[in-house]
């Protein structure tokens, strides 16, 4: 960034007076809401001016004039979303003469929402270094930042533009993001809280926070703000409902899960996402041909979305078709799922979960039995149908993939696990009553794993794989000699 602000262009005395009365005109148009007919006004006056001058030595008192109003009309055009015209008049209007940092700053926004970052840039560097102090142009370069991943450079950005408009709540929320994508957590939750204390209500703010408490499976925290997020009406960001849906099925609200997956696939109806959800819901609610429907307008949609495949294979695998659940496992494994991110958004970023990166199946290992943990999800549990009619299909069965011959977790799944066991007491609490065991709410209460290491998350599985299978609690110290017993036996 320059020290050293250029001087603003200047009119000569006779051209400010009519640039002037040309303004007193504008004002009341865009003030009544007609920036169309603005833009008309100044279309008419830049024609009247005629062509401008071709080379620099040869500019007139006229041409500065002609780039005044063409830098106007390129703002209007921005506040249009004509962005090809914003563009072509910031340009025009800098050929003619008149270059100030306003004018830099609309070609670097229009170029921005043309999904031109580099070219955005350089305008933002030259806005700068004219007005270097103005934080709507910093946070403009910041944003070019983030989208070429230069996240150092968007943070200094936007601290620079604090200083000035320290209570900012967009600023504050943006640089939040960036502290996301910079795995800088707490810096992250101080921006953002600061934000919603400004704007308590804005959804976006909302949804932001509401991601980190994902992070943390701190799932009550998330869907309060989920609520802010989605709203009542029909205007909401989709990963809002579906991230709400998503914890509301984690939490066992199956009914509200689907409310939440109908409502945005009705409202985003060529989104495929908003199926892979409403496919996952109708499953969890053993609703298997409403589920079939879903997953196929899923892959209809979005034919490389790893998810939309994922989920038709389980409906396959429970109507027994294994080649076709097969053929789609193998086309989910092509890379890794897409809606986490889509969920997360920027806080995925912040999640370390390397083995997730690539093919789930393949970080598990060669011991991994993948035809063992599809019919874990099967409706009776072992494939065939017979016995108790689980919802989600036999826990042993998947407590079994989990775990390698030592008894630990597979390294792929230990990041999932550790934010499962976290929520545990909630987890059990909605289990359905057949699968529950004889557990009172006081020994609920005591799993509060929340500060525990990814060593003593392990034995607590085991403790409750345990306590699964014998019907009781689990003993509060087991000797060595038992551990070693159990071990035997897996």
């Amino acid at each position: 960034m320059s020290d050293v602000k250029q001087a603003p262009e200047q009119l000569s005395e006779a051209h400010q007076a009519m640039w002037s009365q040309l303004e007193a005109e504008l004002n009341p148009l865009i003030e009544a809401g007609a920036p169309h007919q603005a833009v008309s006004r100044l279309s008419a006056m830049i024609d009247m001016m005629g062509p401008g001058a071709e080379s620099p030595s040869e500019r007139s008192d006229d041409d500065l004039l002609r780039g005044r109003l063409l830098s106007r009309r390129a703002e209007l055009h921005l506040d249009l979303d004509e962005l090809d015209d914003a563009l072509a008049d910031a340009q025009a209007a800098w050929k003619a003469g008149w270059r100030d940092g306003a004018t830099m700053a609309v070609a670097g926004w229009a170029s921005y929402q043309l999904d031109q970052p580099e070219a955005a840039q350089a305008y933002f560097n030259e806005a700068i270094s004219r007005e270097g102090d103005d934080p709507a142009i910093l946070m403009g370069r910041a944003l070019v930042a983030v989208e070429l991943e230069e996240y150092e450079e968007a943070r200094a950005d936007l601290t620079h533009a604090l200083t000035f408009d320290g209570e900012n709540a967009e600023i504050l929320a943006l640089r939040g993001e960036v502290h996301l994508r910079l795995s800088e957590i707490q810096a992250a939750e101080r921006d953002l809280r600061a934000a919603r204390e400004l704007e308590p209500e804005d959804p976006d703010y909302a949804l932001a926070m509401a991601r980190l408490h994902m992070l943390r499976a701190q799932i009550d925290d998330a869907l309060s703000l989920l609520d802010i997020a989605v709203g009542e009406g029909s205007d909401f960001a989709l990963e809002a409902i579906l991230m709400r849906s998503h914890l509301r099925l984690v939490r066992g609200e199956h009914r509200l899960a689907r409310e939440d997956a109908l409502r945005a696939s009705n409202s985003y109806p060529d989104e495929a996402f908003a199926f892979v959800q409403l496919a996952s819901v109708q499953l969890a609610a053993d609703k298997l041909q409403a589920a079939k429907k879903a997953a196929e307008r899923a892959v209809l949609l979005d034919p490389s979305l790893p998810d939309a495949y994922s989920v038709r294979a389980v409906v396959y695998q429970r109507e027994g078709d294994e080649e076709a659940a097969g053929a789609d496992l193998e086309r989910a494994q092509i890379a890794a799922p897409e809606l986490p991110m889509f969920l997360l958004g920027p806080a995925y970023d912040s999640v370390e979960m390397p083995a997730l990166d690539t093919s789930l199946l393949e970080a598990l290992g060669k011991d991994f039995d993948p035809s063992a943990f599809g019919r874990a999800f099967g409706a009776g549990g072992d494939g065939t149908g017979a016995g108790a009619k689980l919802p989600g299909g036999d826990p042993f069965g998947m407590l079994d993939q989990l775990f390698d011959d030592s008894g630990n977790i597979r390294g792929a799944f230990k990041p999932l696990v550790e934010m499962a066991l976290k929520q545990a007491p909630n987890i059990m609490k909605n289990l359905p009553r057949g699968m529950m065991p004889d557990v009172d709410e006081e020994t609920l209460k005591k799993m509060d794993l929340s500060n525990l290491t990814t060593e003593q998350l392990e034995a607590q599985m085991r403790d409750f794989y345990k306590m699964m299978k014998s019907g009781g609690a689990p003993a509060e110290e087991a000797p060595a000699e038992q551990e070693d017993d159990a071990d035997d036996e897996r």
